[in-house]
């Protein structure tokens, strides 16, 4: 595989939003973020809802299109990895522990309604809720930090 540097892909992918932009009159979203929680719970019911032909409710940005961010996050990265030679199996134990432990972040994320981001700013709010959800994805990420440096000085 070739390798792309940073600054042809950049600059492809500038051309291309300008193109689109110029002949498809597409308009940005407004200030929605990055959140992979959200952008992927937007993305399913956007499919579930043209597979099915129901109206569910999704943020107004992808009320007419689907976020594919969650979809170029996976690609974007796994393309990186592979031309850079940096694409191989980590050892992080059973494929379902991991695979429960993404669903369970996923499903915590929704339930404290999206990303950090938003936490933050309903813990500027006076949110009990945000601060208790700041609160507890600190001490998540430096749970999980602490474990993950175990487990690398053993593979």
């Amino acid at each position: 595989m070739n390798r792309v540097t940073p600054v042809i892909m950049g600059a492809t992918t500038a051309a291309l939003a300008v193109a689109a932009q110029a002949f498809l009159s597409l308009q940005p979203p407004p200030a929605y973020g990055f959140c992979v929680v959200c952008h992927g719970r937007d993305l399913m019911i956007w499919l579930t809802s043209l597979l099915t032909g129901g109206q569910m409710n999704v943020a107004a940005v992808s009320a007419s299109w689907p976020l594919l961010t969650v979809v170029g996050l996976f690609w974007g990265s796994r393309y990186a990895a592979v031309s850079h030679g940096e694409y191989n199996r980590q050892c992080v134990g059973s494929t379902a522990r991991a695979f429960f432990c993404g669903l369970g972040v996923m499903v915590l994320g929704l339930m404290i309604m999206g990303c950090p981001a938003r936490l933050l700013l309903r813990t500027a709010y006076g949110d009990a809720i945000g601060a208790a959800g700041m609160a507890a994805v600190l001490a998540g990420t430096a749970a999980a930090t602490v474990v993950m440096r175990r487990k690398a000085g053993r593979c």
